[in-house]
């Protein structure tokens, strides 16, 4: 009865024994997988892949979409830059080789550029790090309101609006340092203008990520308006549809064509040309009407200015019509002489009402009005020069403003 006993209590002994062993393993198998049954096992990373404009390998900007790869990247519980920023990511799309997220970049809690430590933790519990550099994208200035005041003013503290202003080496005006400035914010820098400017200058951000420019018109200072380049820079027409020679229209007897190479020194230019035919008795090209693009109504202080070459038509008279709030028939005559490019600079205050040159008696085309500049070729009654014609390129305005 006893020894029965003995073998009883020994049996029972062995059944705890197995559970306990049995136990263990379950808990194992549970720990090493996760909840959708997939064995989970130490996280690896092996690189980081930015996927912006310029892919690279562990490095990147601010905001740019990368791609973790390596193994055991399920449960993802968070990212950690540099001890400090926790990353935001969508863990529905990670998988066990790969996981995305954007690169962070928030000055508030800390985030600054350079090589950092990224710690990538699992839900239980299990980290590692990698190495990742976060680049510093170049400055940018904001595309309307940049300047507060509008425009610079000797002595005169002013603010430029942008973004990405960290880590500042300059701030120029017309290439020479202002001196002292202040970093408001990583958008706001703040800074006195220059004496001495007489005309609009051109302002620049450099910063360790690169450098921005944009002009910066100055109060009663001369302002240049490039109608068009040929290149596809300008002034859009009023239906806001620029493109490349798209607003420009020729009329008259004349061959009209817009072509690279046409320009000054092989750019984009137009040419026109009348070769004696037609019987219209006029040859114009001209530029889609514009807004306007000037407050100052001083003619006086008011030029067209146009770069233009004669070479192959010697004898050839343009003329050039303004068209404002007024008339469309205000008129300047210009024989071309010389040769090569040069440069045409015309007065508005010296142009003739209702198409004649020699009536003054009628005012002024007004340049805050100014929409439209037309360029004709003189047949001078039928008695011009055959063939007349001319290469164009560079239309602009050049204003005195005053306030």
């Amino acid at each position: 009865m006893m020894k029965k006993n003995k073998e009883k209590i020994y049996i029972q002994k062995l059944l705890v024994l197995c559970s306990v062993i049995g136990l263990w393993v379950f808990t194992s198998s549970c720990d090493d997988d996760n909840e959708n049954g997939l064995q989970f096992g130490n996280p690896e990373i092996v690189n980081i892949v930015s996927l912006g404009d310029e892919p690279a390998i562990n490095e990147g900007f601010p905001a740019e979409l990368v791609r973790v790869e390596g193994t055991g990247l399920n449960d993802m519980k968070e990212i950690i830059f540099d001890g400090t920023v926790n990353t935001f990511f969508n863990s529905t799309l990670n998988s066990n080789v790969a996981l995305f997220f954007n690169v962070p970049f928030d000055a508030d809690q800390g985030s600054r550029f350079g090589s950092q430590t990224v710690t990538f933790t699992n839900l239980f519990g299990e980290s590692v790090s990698t190495e990742f550099t976060i680049k510093q994208p170049g400055p940018t200035l904001t595309v309307a309101d940049t300047f507060s005041p509008a425009k610079g003013e000797a002595g005169i503290e002013m603010r430029a609006f942008g973004n990405w202003f960290f880590n500042v080496e300059d701030v120029l005006i017309d290439g020479e340092s202002v001196g002292d400035f202040t970093v408001v914010s990583p958008q706001e820098i703040l800074f006195t203008f220059p004496e001495g400017k007489t005309e609009t200058t051109e302002f620049t951000v450099v910063t360790a990520g690169g450098m921005v420019s944009k002009d910066l018109p100055i109060v009663g200072g001369i302002v240049e308006v490039l109608f068009s380049d040929f290149d596809g820079n300008g002034i859009p027409n009023i239906n806001n549809n620029y493109e490349p020679g798209g607003d420009w229209f020729s009329y008259g007897d004349n061959i009209f064509e817009i072509a690279n190479g046409l320009g000054v020194d092989g750019s984009g230019g137009a040419e026109i040309v009348w070769d004696g035919t037609g019987s219209l008795g006029f040859t114009g090209s001209g530029h889609q009407d514009v807004a306007p693009v000037t407050t100052s109504t001083d003619s006086e202080n008011a030029f067209i200015l146009l770069d233009i070459n004669g070479d192959d038509y010697p004898g050839t008279v343009l003329e050039f019509i303004l068209k404002d709030a007024t008339t469309d028939t205000w008129i300047f005559k210009v024989p071309l002489t010389g040769s090569g490019w040069q440069t045409l600079r015309l007065r508005m205050s010296d142009f003739g009402f209702g198409f004649d040159v020699g009536n003054q008696g009628m005012g002024d085309p007004n340049p805050a009005t100014l929409v439209a500049i037309r360029m004709q070729i003189s047949q001078e009654g039928g008695a011009g020069a055959v063939p007349s014609g001319y290469r164009y390129d560079n239309l602009r305005l050049e204003v005195l403003e005053l306030d």
